[in-house]
Parts: C-alpha cells; structure tokens; sequence
C-alpha cells in the first residue's frame, strides 16, 4: 500500500506570502479614484443597507422585561419545594401565576420608567 519510496509526514513548507497592505481610516484617500455609483451602474434588485448602531452599552427594554418576568419564576420555582404541593401541576401553576402577578406588573414598571428616562434624555437633532 504504502510505497516505500515516497516520504511520510514529510513537512511542506508554505511558500512565502507577501501580506497585503491593510488600510486604516487614517490612511488618505484619493477622491479622485471614487467614482460614486448610478442607478445605471447597480445589478438589478440591488437596495440601498443601513446599519443602526447601538452607541451605549445598557441593556435594553427587552431584556428588562424578559428578566423581571423570569426571576420571579425561577424564585417559584426554587421555594416551591418547601410548599405543599399535590403534584407537578401544583407547581407549574404556582410558577405561572408567580411570573403573570409579580413579573408582569414589574415589567409595567420597568417600561414606564425606560420612557420617563428616554423622555427626559435631550432630544438629538437630527
């Protein structure tokens, strides 16, 4: 099978590769060679792209509300071994209830002061 004339795991080695130049945005930019794209020069059913970029790190509404929904829920879920509970549906309906009375209404609260502070932010002119 193996032929006794040719070399195994023999190490190739790469040939050298020049790296390309990186530009950076500092780098200056000749206006002359952009040339800025017509209509009559875009594929057919190309679209214009934006992109929105997050500039602060906070977390946003979502999570808050997805957050003081589940805690309740899981605190429920971890007490609800020292409850009385019948069986599997007691707990499951203890867990539910628990999110729906505590954790919604505490996403209510969470909504209404991320609109108090996104209110009374200054308004960015645009």
């Amino acid at each position: 099978m193996n032929n006794p004339e040719e070399p195994v795991n023999d190490p190739v080695e790469p040939d050298p590769v020049e790296p390309d130049p990186v530009e950076t945005v500092n780098d200056p930019v000749e206006l002359d060679s952009v040339e800025p794209e017509g209509p009559e020069d875009r594929p057919e059913g190309a679209t214009d792209t934006s992109v929105y970029v997050r500039r602060s790190r906070t977390p946003t509404l979502g999570f808050w509300v997805a957050l003081v929904i589940v805690v309740p829920a899981v605190v429920a879920l971890v007490i609800s071994p020292f409850l009385d509970f019948v069986d599997l549906g007691g707990v499951v309906n203890f867990v539910l209830l628990t999110a729906v009375f505590v954790g919604v209404p505490l996403a209510a609260v969470a909504a209404g002061i991320d609109a108090f502070v996104h209110r009374s932010s200054g308004r960015r002119s645009r």
